[in-house]
């Protein structure tokens, strides 16, 4: 088989074994059912989703700097992947012994655990972004992360049904447990994927030798040096604050238009249908056009879905807002990290994308924690007109963008 031919189908794969095995270990419903059965605290189930983006944040500097002194990255790549996962699974052997017995001490293991394996998660953006960019051209990144997006989450829906079946069918604590390591497997076969692909071509060794608190103080001389990149982050940071609202759109549905069951449901097949078709339609816009224009257009969607719910007073103006801004979440999630490839130096790539994450992650923590204080104090209307703002903002920094 064709070199170039066996590291996309490998990289295709890469996508869909991902999504699946993070819907097994899902932060959004998996987890939360879990640390419940425990009897978990409100703070306990909310310290798992602050574990997964504080982890990320706390070790990107030592994953950029490790990555920017390989010339070689996937067998460090896999080593590290295979590490991470071979640790969770010892909670997942742990949960039958402990989770019955002892629940607060299974809720303390968890939280360990699961904060180890985030830590870890810090190197899929250095590490897995230099090696997209070097095993797969410019021209076909866009459809196959598109499309293996698009297939891995359609195959995700049937993860979900054997999800609820074994919830359902199977005694706790074992039914965790099955669940949690159907994931981990996955995520071990997965690493294993890494392991396959071949004729690496060796990196530019950074000259720049980064310390921990170094990498910070080296960020503002990145964005001096570098002003289109800076416009970049800039933008990457407005589509997260006008992507943000997706948590929302279905509790102010609930409140405004006193919805049930079955309408909460249809937000739960818009996200399925738009993440499947758009990661298609973007894919190709993508690879035809260029990731600067998928961006555009994701941003002018994200700017569309805030003045259509704020306008427009029904159920079904909430549903298409819904339903654009996924697809500008879609877009962004396609499109930015390659986009930022463009605009690094080959040697810096991992600092770049480093840099990017650490930012917009540290700026939609803030910005979701602020909204919450917002909706309960006032209403939904200024988090709606900051979407609108927002989505704007990166549309216009990306129209600006155009070589």
């Amino acid at each position: 088989m064709n070199v170039s031919r066996r590291n996309y189908i490998l990289m295709f794969l890469d996508k869909i074994f991902f999504i699946n095995a993070m819907a097994f270990i899902s932060i959004n419903s998996v987890i939360p059912y879990f640390l419940d059965n425990l009897a978990a605290s409100t703070f306990e189930v909310s310290l798992a989703s602050v574990l997964a983006a504080l982890g990320t944040l706390i070790t990107q500097p030592i994953f950029s700097k490790i990555a920017m002194k390989l010339p070689y990255k996937l067998k460090t790549l896999v080593k590290i992947l295979f590490l991470q996962r071979v640790l969770f699974l010892l909670f997942v052997i742990s949960i039958p012994f402990v989770a019955s017995k002892s629940p607060n001490l299974m809720i303390i293991v968890f939280l360990l655990c699961w904060g180890i394996f985030n830590l870890f998660v810090g190197c899929y953006g250095p590490l897995y972004s230099s090696i997209v960019a070097k095993l797969i051209s410019n021209e076909q990144r866009g459809r196959l992360l598109g499309f293996g997006n698009a297939v891995g989450s359609i195959i995700a829906i049937g993860s979900s049904v054997l999800i609820g079946v074994l919830l359902d069918k199977v005694a706790y604590p074992y039914n965790y447990t099955i669940i949690f390591a159907i994931g981990v497997i996955i995520l071990l076969a997965d690493a294993l994927i890494f392991h396959f692909m071949v004729n690496e071509a060796p990196d530019e060794v950074a000259k720049t030798d980064l310390g921990y608190f170094q990498y910070f103080q080296y960020i503002p001389k990145v964005f001096r040096r570098n002003k289109k990149f800076l416009q970049v982050v800039l933008g990457n940071s407005f589509f997260t604050v006008a992507t943000m609202v997706l948590a929302y759109y279905s509790l102010y549905a609930i409140k405004k238009y006193n919805i049930g069951a079955a309408e909460i449901a249809i937000f739960n097949g818009i996200a399925m249908l738009v993440n499947i078709l758009g990661n298609i339609l973007l894919g190709i816009i993508a690879d035809k056009l260029g990731h600067r224009l998928s961006l555009q257009y994701s941003a002018f969607f994200g700017f569309a879905a805030g003045i259509i719910v704020l306008t427009i007073n029904n159920i079904s103006a909430v549903y298409l807002a819904f339903a654009l801004t996924s697809l500008c979440y879609c877009g962004y999630q396609l499109s930015s990290w390659i986009f930022i490839i463009e605009y690094s130096p080959k040697d810096e790539i991992p600092i770049y994308i480093s840099i990017n994450s650490m930012i917009t992650l540290i700026i939609s923590s803030i910005v979701l924690t602020i909204s919450g204080i917002v909706i309960d104090r006032f209403s939904f209307q200024p988090v709606f007109i900051l979407t609108l703002i927002t989505g704007f903002g990166a549309y216009y920094i990306y129209k600006k963008l155009k070589k």
